[in-house]
């Protein structure tokens, strides 16, 4: 086996450990959030299709790579409903999520509502070991699993502020983790991790035509270091929206979303990496299509 291979392989596995117990950290994900809030499903005056890609540049054979989809509509009698897609792959690991989102809307003053959300669905996991493409029968062999997905949440907006909790996913179920012991390779039962967010934020008008909302996200992984985004968001006439987000110890990132047409939008995200973990992370590009019906 090449030096190389078995140095991407060893790479592979300490990352993967992680990110099998963690879910994707998006960039663009204020203007995607009923993929991580059931309670957003349907919250907008207009029906919205947003198609997304990610990649994260690692010093590994392959980068990691995530799809997504994500639907939402407003029905009658203040029921929302939403629908999204999660293709997450990492170097031979691949995570599918479906996931269908119900909400409902409750009035509680002149301008403010209180949404609730449901989420339902499946992840299917994969790890194909043959795609190592290695001569080697340690390194063959296929592992799939199947979870369900059960998730709440709950929203409120009013005409200038936001407040947001949810947990998209409240079964922890077993999955398999590849590990590599000292003469073979072979797949470990985990218990995932339970994924608490929350945030909020106050939009303010700075003139009549620039409005600046500063906001605070959070994600909150069962025995993990809490992840923190502070951020500040310039509106420039409903056309162009820019965005500057620090995430507490880990990274900072930049984002632009420009409307192309009544109905289009497109937005563009980059990840510069600040922490140790910069030395295999060189950054992360994220990439979303808008469409507002």
């Amino acid at each position: 086996m090449k030096i190389s291979t078995l140095f991407s392989i060893l790479l592979f596995f300490s990352f993967v450990s992680k990110a099998q117990e963690t879910s994707p950290s998006f960039l663009l994900y204020s203007y995607n959030m009923n993929m991580l809030n059931p309670a957003y499903a349907g919250t907008t005056e207009k029906s919205e299709l947003n198609i997304g890609f990610r990649r994260q540049s690692l010093e590994l054979q392959d980068d990691p790579v995530t799809q997504f989809l994500s639907y939402s509509k407003a029905l009658k009698n203040n029921i929302g409903i939403g629908i999204s897609l999660i293709n997450d792959k990492i170097f031979i690991s691949r995570q599918t999520d479906v996931a269908i989102d119900v909400s409902y809307k409750l009035q509680i003053a002149r301008n403010s509502h209180l949404y609730f959300g449901l989420k339902a669905g499946g992840a299917i996991y994969e790890i194909d070991f043959n795609s190592l493409g290695v001569d080697d029968p340690l390194f063959s062999g296929n592992e799939n699993t199947f979870n369900p997905l059960l998730g709440v949440g709950a929203y409120l907006k009013g005409e200038r502020y936001f407040l947001n909790v949810s947990v998209p996913n409240l079964l922890l179920s077993e999955v398999q983790k590849p590990r590599l012991g000292t003469n073979d390779i072979y797949s470990e039962s985990v218990v995932e991790k339970l994924h608490l967010y929350f945030g909020g934020g106050y939009r303010f008008s700075i003139n009549e035509s620039i409005d600046l909302t500063p906001s605070v996200f959070s994600r909150v992984v069962t025995d993990e270091q809490m992840l923190l985004d502070v951020s500040a968001m310039a509106d420039f006439s409903n056309k162009v929206e820019a965005s500057l987000t620090y995430r507490l110890d880990t990274s900072i990132i930049a984002s632009v979303m420009l409307k192309l047409i009544d109905t289009t939008y497109f937005g563009y995200g980059y990840e510069a990496p600040s922490s140790d973990y910069s030395a295999i992370a060189v950054g992360t590009h994220e990439f979303m299509v808008r469409f507002k019906f």
